[in-house]
């Protein structure tokens, strides 16, 4: 499994190179879209327990509900900013949304459903400096699961009709970089070629 040891020891391997890049694109109609954030909200709140966030281990299936829900692989660098109220404010960016036990998933949990991603959690960090990004879903979780720290962010769910949708608004909102399906449309980004009245 990769370790923040060997995450750094990459970091600290490659560091004289280009850095390689998690390509974030963010819809800004779904993020500013607060009507809607309200509603999913309420869903969350009268349909899901409260959102349980614990370390991406190997061996954390273990621990988890035998429960439908949903979950999502959190990344959290480690750097914390010191607020003026005393508190402190840390940046994350969410990798991947998934649902278990959803519409065709009767008998998944999201302890079962953990056990499928305990391989992509063996990913090797040096591959992030050495290969190219892959395109596929599961090289995606390989390729990317390897960031540490990496977090495992999961709600149950117990009517399992509900859990597809929940998880579709989700992903549209968040627009994780490994998801495919749900993803939000995104207007093909603006030229780099600066406007001919601004050029100097």
């Amino acid at each position: 499994m990769t370790t923040p040891e060997a995450l750094a020891r990459s970091v600290i391997r490659h560091s004289i190179e280009p850095t390689p890049a998690l390509e974030i694109q963010l819809g800004i109609t779904p993020m500013l879209d607060i009507p809607a954030h309200r509603v999913l909200q309420d869903d969350l709140r009268m349909h899901a327990s409260l959102w349980d966030s614990v370390l991406a281990t190997e061996d954390l299936h273990r621990s988890l509900p035998d429960e439908p829900g949903l979950y999502m692989f959190v990344w959290r660098p480690s750097i914390r900013l010191a607020m003026a109220d005393q508190t402190e404010s840390s940046f994350h960016q969410v990798l991947y949304i998934g649902q278990a036990g959803g519409s065709g998933q009767r008998g998944n949990t999201l302890k079962n459903r953990y056990k499928d991603y305990r391989r992509h959690l063996r990913g090797n960090p040096e591959d992030l400096w050495t290969r190219e990004p892959p395109t596929s879903r599961a090289g995606r979780l390989t390729h990317y699961l390897s960031l540490r720290p990496l977090e495992f962010w999961y709600a149950t769910v117990e009517d399992r009709s509900l859990i597809k949708n929940l998880e579709a608004r989700l992903i549209n909102l968040y627009n994780p970089p490994i998801n495919n399906q749900n993803r939000p449309r995104i207007r093909a980004r603006l030229s780099t070629v600066p406007h001919p009245t601004l050029r100097s």
